[in-house]
This record gives structure tokens, sequence and C-alpha cells, in this order.
């Protein structure tokens, strides 16, 4: 057991030696639910392709980069066809 000390906004730091114990690092996906007395937090383990949480923007901004021109898009057209 380890005590902890609340930092500003809530944050709590979990020591070290639990995170590397519990393969937590900074992309982990933790659990949180109020109980008796207390807090837990339970690390939620997923595939690899779970790691990375997409947000609508980031996905916005990758569908306008990836806009083909008008003048490539005709050109690719007349390849294709």
């Amino acid at each position: 057991m380890k005590v902890v000390r609340t930092q500003s906004k809530g944050m709590v730091t979990i020591p070290a030696e639990y995170r590397e114990k519990l393969g937590i690092d900074e992309n982990s996906l933790m659990q949180v639910k109020i109980v008796s007395g207390g807090v837990l937090f339970v690390k939620l383990d997923y595939g690899v392709e779970t790691k990375n949480l997409w947000l609508d923007k980031k996905i916005k901004t990758w569908l306008k980069e990836d806009k083909l021109d008008t003048k490539t898009a005709k050109k690719l057209q007349k390849l294709l066809t």
C-alpha cells in the first residue's frame, strides 16, 4: 500500500512500480468507479488497435487532407477508365 497526494485538478500519480507491474503507460485506458470509501481504477486491456482513440476533429482533418483536387481527380478518372 502506498500513500499519494492529490495534485491540482484532482490528479493522482500512480506509483511507478504499480504502473510497471500492471503495464500502465501514457496511452492506457482506465475504468474509474466510486466504491465504498474510495475510488477504484481498473486498467482496461484491449488489443493494440484500441490504444489510439481518434477524435472526430482529427478524422475530419484527415479526410480533408486526403481529398484530391479537381484536376488530379479528373486525371485519375481518365487513367482508370
